[in-house]
């Protein structure tokens, strides 16, 4: 949201991944913004790291309400999903209808990072694209269409977490590499169906979080593997803050275009 959001009415964020790393400094970083009668809804399996996020987001901003909701995106079935967003869009949890709402789709996971040869476990398979794509068609859908039912004078904003994966063949990282270009080209043909939504797809560089302490040790590739630890040794990560710093400048600017992959190292 815009710095003048904080003038312009209530926002209604959606964040997906918000107990911890980047979808927790989303949440702090845009509370710090946002405007009486806002609220932030955080979805994510640990209900004990969401009610951390809470605490944080009341510390930054006490005039925003955080709303944590349990969801595990991996086995959620329709009506989860439509529950959760149910619990998270109800009119009765703060004053007001909604002038924004924005959705951030931040979770994900690496899945096998295995050479294709590799990837023989069908299951296994089944489940990263369950996680990682279908569970965000699926909730996207359905807060777009809350939205356009319940509040249609909503501006209504759609963010997706990307990578250079989605864009760049990692070896052993087909799994996350074709879940990132999925998730790219479907936010892709949503801007392009609905002009009225903005739409971006954020890769925020490479993070110092929990994934890229897997990608050192797990990565099957030798080579890839020594330059996530040469990263991290070299002190190339970045932190959580400094990438969702710059998404914000990114946003407030609005030099792409709706569908855009827009990188963090981007000029």
């Amino acid at each position: 949201m815009a710095t003048s959001d904080v003038n312009s009415g209530p926002a209604w964020i959606v964040v997906t991944g918000a107990s911890r790393g980047l979808g927790a400094a989303f949440c702090m970083a845009l509370a710090e913004r946002l405007g009486p009668g806002s609220r932030i809804v955080g979805l994510a399996r640990s209900r004990e790291g969401l009610l951390e996020t809470a605490s944080k987001v009341e510390k930054a901003n006490p005039q925003v309400k955080f709303l944590p909701v349990v969801l595990d995106l991996g086995t959620a079935t329709q009506g989860d999903l439509e529950a959760a967003l149910k619990e998270g869009l109800d009119p009765d949890k703060t004053p007001g209808s909604p002038v924004k709402a924005l959705m951030i789709h931040n979770a994900g996971s690496l899945g096998h990072l295995q050479h294709m040869k590799d990837l023989q476990d069908l299951q296994h398979n089944n489940d990263y694209f369950r996680l990682n794509v279908s569970s965000v068609i699926s909730l996207n859908a359905i807060f777009l269409s809350t939205m356009k039912k319940d509040y249609p004078k909503a501006c209504l904003e759609v963010v997706n977490i990307t990578s250079l994966c989605a864009v760049q063949p990692f070896k052993s990282w087909g799994l996350y590499c074709a879940g990132k270009a999925a998730r790219d080209m479907l936010f892709q043909v949503l801007a392009a169906e609905d002009p009225s939504i903005t739409v971006l797809n954020y890769a925020p560089g490479p993070l110092d979080n929990d994934m890229q302490a897997t990608a050192r040790t797990a990565t099957g590739d030798e080579e890839l593997r020594s330059a996530f630890i040469s990263m991290k040794e070299e002190g190339k990560l970045l932190t959580m803050e400094d990438s969702v710093k710059k998404f914000l400048q990114i946003w407030d600017q609005r030099k792409f275009k709706s569908g855009d992959h827009v990188d963090y190292f981007d000029e």
